[in-house]
């Protein structure tokens, strides 16, 4: 398969931001949009697919972002970032995790040395550098509503 090159067009979303989403072409008139690709991979993915994320899912990322962390860790950080104003059962925890990973924005990340528990049992995630651009754009998407919210005097 022969590459043929990343085309980019410009659009706009519904708060009249531009957008630029990119494909990807390939031999044979196939055409692989850029967010089926490996998180890590050289070509830019298209950030606005993800959102708007679940504010679960903003949660765990933005927590995720100040380090790798293990299941438990996650469940606290949330609560204490919240106030505890957000608290996430395990259940919960586990299947969105597994949903971030298959997504390419959450991994799986060895422990770290000074794991002073050392159960073999504990599995620590990290956030993948497509997690923490999404994370980023979800924040500054927030930002904007926040700016708009103060506009119409509503905070």
């Amino acid at each position: 398969m022969a590459y043929n090159g990343i085309h980019t067009k410009y659009v706009s979303d519904r708060y009249s931001r531009p957008i630029y989403t990119s494909q990807l072409t390939i031999s044979h008139q196939t055409n692989i949009l850029t967010s089926d690709l490996q998180p890590d991979s050289p070509v830019d993915t298209d950030i606005q697919s993800f959102l708007p994320l679940q504010p679960r899912d903003y949660l765990m990322l933005f927590a995720l972002s100040a380090g790798q962390r293990h299941g438990y860790g996650l469940i606290k950080d949330v609560e204490e970032d919240t106030a505890g104003a957000v608290t996430i059962d395990p259940a919960n925890l586990y299947r969105s995790i597994k949903r971030l990973t298959k997504d390419g924005l959450v991994a799986e990340a060895d422990a770290p040395k000074d794991d002073a528990a050392g159960d073999e049992r504990r599995r620590y995630y990290r956030i993948t550098p497509l997690g923490k651009r999404v994370v980023k754009a979800e924040a500054e998407r927030l930002a904007d509503l926040a700016t708009l919210a103060r506009a119409r005097k509503l905070i």
